[in-house]
């Protein structure tokens, strides 16, 4: 299946950035740039698995998962145990969830492999209440957006994770001790060109 055929089969009819209007406004945050979104394609989530070594049987959450994108493409890539996706926004958490049932009806039980048995999670809430013990690869989409005391919020959360989780910053960087920085790497996301700052918590 080519990333083109993927796509279409899963976000043919799926408006994220409509969707994300309206979620933000639901709430009264149109203005807040905590909550821009953007959209990741097949391709850079291809490149985020490689220069993390993603290995089948792993956990990978995506944090500000959107309308799913990165979580389902991070299956039809890698045999994880499961991918996860964790929004805050309900709209695209909707939206989300119906990728994910379409992809688990029309595309997984096509592979002839292990992705056959990945896992699909998605949970609707507050990144920075999420639950990321049993993550392996964690990707964080903190682009420009975030300022500098949401990302010590966002290095706060990291800290949580075990030893030896794999992390991804796009765009901003961490900067405490708790992380090893292993690499930084161009990335082509669906909104322009983009940095992903990969990590290692100590």
């Amino acid at each position: 299946m080519t990333f083109a055929t993927l796509q279409d089969v899963l976000f043919s009819d799926v408006a994220g950035y409509s969707l994300s209007a309206s979620g933000k406004a639901a709430i009264d945050r149109e203005a807040d740039p905590a909550l821009t979104y953007g959209e990741c394609t097949p391709e850079a989530v291809e490149h985020i698995l490689s220069i993390t070594g993603a290995k089948p049987g792993e956990v990978f959450y995506d944090l500000g998962s959107g309308t799913g994108k990165m979580v389902v493409f991070a299956a039809f890539f890698m045999a994880f145990k499961k991918s996860v996706g964790v929004e805050l926004l309900p709209e695209l958490h909707e939206a989300a969830q119906m990728v994910g049932k379409r992809y688990m009806e029309e595309i997984q039980p096509k592979l002839e492999d292990d992705r056959r048995d990945t896992k699909l999670e998605y949970r609707l809430g507050d990144i920075f209440e999420a639950d990321l013990s049993d993550a392996d690869i964690v990707v964080s989409h903190c682009c420009t957006c975030f300022d500098d005391a949401l990302m010590q919020k966002l290095s706060d959360k990291l800290e949580s994770c075990k030893p030896g989780t794999r992390i991804v910053t796009v765009t901003r960087a961490l900067s405490s001790p708790a992380f090893e920085s292993v690499g930084v790497s161009p990335v082509q996301m669906g909104w322009g060109q983009a940095t992903a700052n990969v990590y290692l918590r100590r």
